[in-house]
């Protein structure tokens, strides 16, 4: 009689007591089976290139493959032929548009006899698992151990209402693993404040902190990659020390550490995306209040396969090993000290925004601390000033109680000021000063884009400088911007005319407001 082939089991139980050191004559007693076959599997396992936890991963077929040569169905000479197949089917299915059900029919038509769609479909899957084994079994994630962290490459936008310009956003994606529940929100930039505030948001979300701490390689939490000492950034230290947790980020170029993240990622394009693509927003919370529907729901739905969804897995096993929240959610904090300008602004960040202060602080010294949603200006100890944080580039945010009174007894500029200097350097100059400051808006808004005008002309040659301001006027666009174009390319492509100036509130060509700014 033939001997019996050892079940899969039995062999997955030899491999994962020869990784905890047992002996073989241990084990061998242990399972019932003879020294000779566990020496066997064990040079068996140690040839091979995966990893035990890899292999025990793998179905009983492919395993069985790999230690016992296979099974009858796997001796048939449609195998033999199909093996040799294998890797040219796997490179081709990385191509794009190419689909098993191509490959399938080209195959069959060298090998009529050949495997069908089913099989085939089958074969190559197990090949794949095989080469490409994955190590994030479900049982390596324990609850409330890990929480992994995103940002999704796809971006989501909304309509500035102010502005009629699109607002392009950031999606940022945690998932507890163990459950899978996942929170998704949307900020305005990958900045070190915002990500760390929508990760303050997510452990919201989650109603406690899990032992760990695992977000990409993102500058916003790390300082320097490395595979094995990674330098965190100060805030995402500051962050985990707040809660309690260690941050551990995922390893460079090593997509399986984050495979569930990425794949939360690809799910939410499909259900967070997808359903929002024809929805026209006009703000970021409003956006974010949408997507906040769409999440509950996703995280109510049933698996597949099972008789739960993500939030009843995580309400019953995960939520309650959670650590508990802190008191007060972390903020991080950012501090500078810089000096008021004339026009009662300070001024700092990428965005370049400015923030108004008291005037009677104007040149005087003042220290700024600020977060990813407010902004608080401190002068002798005591705050003088408090804004919501803005992220609108070259903005200005300001209390009409701080910018300065006519009076020049408190201030060196002013609009009449710089159209009395702009008239004794020529008429159009004026033109262009005067139309500065003609859109209605508090006049210290438009002090730094004349100094800049004025810096301009006095780094110019006064021949070109003069050409430059009457093709701007002549064109109706009175813009810093397109007179140093004018200049910086000598008037290129543009003729001046001299008989059709005409001041732009007559001018045929000018639109909006916004023209002359």
């Amino acid at each position: 009689m033939a001997t019996q082939p050892i079940s899969m089991n039995i062999i997955k139980q030899v491999l994962i007591r020869l990784s905890q050191q047992e002996s073989i004559r241990s084990i061998a007693a242990t399972l019932h089976i003879s020294k000779n076959t566990v020496s066997r599997y064990k040079a068996l396992s140690e040839a091979d290139p995966l990893s035990v936890r890899e292999l025990i991963s793998l179905e009983d077929k492919v395993l069985n493959h790999r230690f016992n040569g296979g099974n009858p169905s796997y001796c048939d000479t449609r195998m033999e032929t199909l093996k040799d197949m294998l890797p040219y089917i796997e490179k081709e299915l990385k191509k794009p548009h190419v689909t098993s059900l191509l490959l399938w029919e080209e195959y069959r038509k060298d090998h009529p006899d050949g495997y069908g769609l089913s099989q085939f479909r089958h074969h190559i899957a197990q090949h794949i698992k095989a080469v490409e084994p994955s190590t994030l079994v479900k049982d390596l994630y324990q609850p409330a151990q890990k929480m992994l962290i995103d940002f999704a490459g796809d971006r989501l936008s909304y309509i500035d209402i102010e502005t009629g310009s699109e607002v392009f956003v950031q999606t940022y994606v945690a998932i507890l693993p163990f459950s899978g529940l996942t929170f998704i929100t949307c900020v305005h930039s990958q900045s070190i404040e915002l990500f760390l505030e929508a990760t303050v948001k997510a452990l919201s979300f989650f109603g406690g902190v899990p032992r760990i701490l695992v977000p990409d390689n993102l500058k916003s939490a790390v300082k320097r990659t490395d595979r094995y000492e990674p330098d965190l950034s100060e805030g995402m230290n500051d962050l985990a020390n707040h809660y309690m947790c260690v941050a551990m980020p995922a390893r460079v170029r090593k997509p399986k550490d984050k495979a569930l993240v990425e794949d939360a990622v690809n799910k939410a394009y499909r259900h967070i995306y997808a359903p929002l693509r024809n929805k026209v927003f006009y703000s970021l919370e409003e956006l974010n209040e949408a997507i906040s529907d769409l999440v509950d729901k996703y995280n109510s739905k049933r698996l597949t396969g099972r008789d739960y969804s993500r939030i009843e897995c995580f309400i019953a096993s995960e939520k309650p090993l959670l650590a508990t929240l802190p008191e007060c959610p972390f903020e991080f904090k950012r501090r500078t000290s810089l000096k008021v300008a004339p026009n009662s602004f300070v001024t700092f960040g990428n965005d370049r925004v400015s923030y108004s202060v008291p005037y009677r602080l104007i040149a005087q010294q003042v220290d700024v601390t600020f977060t990813a949603s407010q902004v608080r200006i401190y002068h002798a100890g005591q705050c003088v000033a408090t804004h919501v944080r803005s992220y609108v580039k070259g903005g200005y945010v300001y209390v009409d109680d701080h910018l300065p009174p006519k009076s020049r007894e408190y201030r060196a500029y002013s609009a009449d000021y710089f159209i009395a200097r702009a008239e004794k350097i020529s008429p159009e100059f004026k033109i262009i000063i005067e139309n500065l400051f003609a859109d209605g808006q508090p006049e210290q808004i438009h002090f730094r884009t004349a100094q800049g005008f004025f810096r301009l002309q006095k780094t110019s040659d006064p021949v070109l400088f003069h050409k430059a301001c009457s093709v701007a006027i002549s064109n109706g666009s009175l813009r810093y911007r397109f007179v140093k174009a004018l200049i910086d390319s000598e008037c290129q492509g543009f003729r001046q005319d001299p008989d059709e100036l005409t001041p732009p509130s007559m001018h045929s060509n000018i639109r909006g407001k916004d023209a002359f700014t």
